[in-house]
């Protein structure tokens, strides 16, 4: 008896491996449906790593939109420092410049028309 089970324990190996168990069991004739249900699921896996790649790029470019950002305010707070009346000041003092700070404010120039004027 336990050379009929290990007889009967290999053809079974054997039948899986060898896919004899879909004839003897009326499955020859799915083979298209087996066939889709493999594409369905290869397609299941191939997109389900597409959108994983996918977040993972989305992410790796919020964190680089991250860094750019404070790099840029960083570099706004940096010019509106240097840009500043008194810092202008200095740095043409530095540089050996002439220039001196208006002891007038600025007047407005009004811009007259020629046919305001009659000509």
């Amino acid at each position: 008896m336990t050379q009929k089970m290990a007889k009967k324990r290999f053809d079974i190996k054997n039948n899986i491996l060898g896919g004899a168990f879909l004839t003897r069991s009326q499955m020859a004739g799915q083979w298209v449906f087996i066939l889709y249900i493999f594409l369905l699921i290869f397609l299941y896996i191939t997109l389900n790593l597409a959108v994983i790649n996918t977040q993972k790029a989305s992410s790796r470019n919020l964190r680089e939109l991250k860094n750019l950002k404070a790099d840029y305010t960083s570099k706004e707070a940096k010019l509106q420092a240097q840009s500043s009346r008194g810092e202008i000041l200095l740095r043409l003092k530095e540089s050996g410049s002439t220039l001196k700070d208006p002891s007038e404010p600025a007047r407005r120039v009004k811009k007259y028309s020629s046919q305001a004027k009659g000509l």
